[in-house]
């Protein structure tokens, strides 16, 4: 879908400002396939129903399942089987009617980009959001009172959310990104030189117009530029820019920004999404690869007060609210227990909770518990990807942990 403009004036002014805020706020909220940001997760997290069950669902689209509409076997299947175990013939027929309003949305169209997607819907409550995942999520349908997260807590790394702007005097484009995939979320059109110069500007002033241009541009494309970093929560700033407009941009952008740059790159101001993604998929490989080595080598700088590793250790510390940043090989699974009623992690789900002396539910996972429970305690989590951080964190364990105290 093409993204409407907004006219760049010469000056960032706050009329300005909240056209953007209301751009960016119709982006978040346009029934269309959307990234996952922290503010959307948050949302649902506090969404609840005391009526109608929330549907959540989760479908893997691989290449495969994409190829001659794989993905509608797998859905029918995954529907089917869940209906099947409904015996109240209203609730019944209410859930098969979400999931026809899911099962649509899917066939106007799968997202272009990603490996998966995920819908979280309630008509009663006006809830419907349907979220391009960045890695595949295995198929999974739940029925509760609240939206089923969980599985979101693998999109969920420290370092990988990306403003990506691709920027010009008379056409920029802002992209927020994460593990490749990118969404356009702002369009912006700018002033064109040779509009403004007429019959009775000197052309001998023709460079002195364009340096001014160039610096009212790069300003207040800077002053944009945090404005979706903040929106978005993002961590690192990738951009494109003419030689002549990057000295204003980049000597505009807020301190807190340019400490963040992740990378520059070259690209076409009109290049298709799919585009833009192949071509900083490098730098954001780079940038993480970065991340987690240094997130590694701090845990092993930290030891023995503030550091350690292993999945013992981290589950006790995870039980003591004592984690900071929580990082693991994004592979690595273990099963044990946990205690909803006191929010312990167990090893052992065959042993009672220690704090409640009741039985604590079995966990396939137990990472995921971990992840989740990181997150709650508003720690950060470093998903480890890399090939470079796993050769070293194959040196201690595949799990560890930063500690507050």
């Amino acid at each position: 879908m093409e993204k409407s403009m907004v006219q760049l004036t010469e000056t960032f002014s706050p009329a300005l400002r909240d056209q953007i805020l209301a751009r960016l706020e119709q982006e978040r909220t346009e029934p269309a396939y959307r990234l996952l940001t922290p503010t959307a997760l948050r949302q649902l997290g506090e969404t609840k129903s005391n009526g109608d069950p929330i549907v959540s669902l989760y479908l893997k689209l691989t290449p495969e399942r994409r190829q001659k509409g794989s993905w509608h076997v797998a859905f029918k299947d995954l529907t089917r089987t869940q209906l099947e175990t409904i015996s109240d013939p209203r609730l019944r027929d209410h859930v098969a009617e979400e999931l026809e309003r899911i099962e649509l949305a899917l066939k106007e169209g799968l997202p272009a980009m990603g490996r998966g997607v995920a819908f979280f819907v309630c008509e009663s409550l006006g809830l419907w959001r349907q979220i391009a995942l960045p890695i595949p999520l295995p198929d999974r349908l739940e029925l509760a009172s609240t939206p089923y997260t969980r599985p979101l807590v693998r999109t969920r790394d420290e370092h990988d959310r990306f403003v990506v702007a691709v920027l010009s005097r008379e056409h920029s484009r802002f992209f927020i990104s994460q593990i490749g995939y990118v969404e356009e979320v702002l369009t912006l059109s700018g002033p064109k030189l040779r509009g403004l110069v007429t019959d009775w500007i000197d052309w001998n002033q023709r460079d002195d117009l364009e340096r001014q241009l160039n610096e009212q541009t790069g300003k207040a494309l800077a002053y944009i530029a945090a404005l979706v970093f903040q929106q978005f929560e993002a961590r690192y700033l990738l951009f494109s820019a003419p030689e002549k407009l990057k000295p204003s941009f980049l000597g505009n952008l807020p301190k807190s920004v340019q400490e963040h740059i992740g990378g520059e790159f070259t690209i076409d101001v009109h290049a298709p999404n799919v585009r833009v993604a192949e071509v900083i998929d490098p730098l954001e490989r780079a940038v993480e690869a970065r991340e987690e080595v240094r997130t590694v080598e701090q845990i092993q700088e930290s030891l023995p007060d503030r550091g350690l590793w292993g999945i013992e250790q981290v589950v006790d510390a995870l039980n003591q609210r004592r984690v900071m940043t929580l990082a693991v090989d994004d592979d690595f699974q273990v099963s044990g227990g946990y205690c909803p009623r006191c929010d312990l992690l167990m090893l052992d789900a065959t042993k009672p909770c220690p704090a409640c002396g009741e039985a604590v539910e079995p966990e396939s996972d137990l990472v995921d518990q971990a992840l989740e429970l990181a997150l709650a305690q508003n720690a950060t989590v470093e998903l480890v990807r890399s090939e470079a951080a796993r050769r070293l964190m194959a040196s201690y364990a595949p799990i560890g942990a930063l500690l507050r105290f």
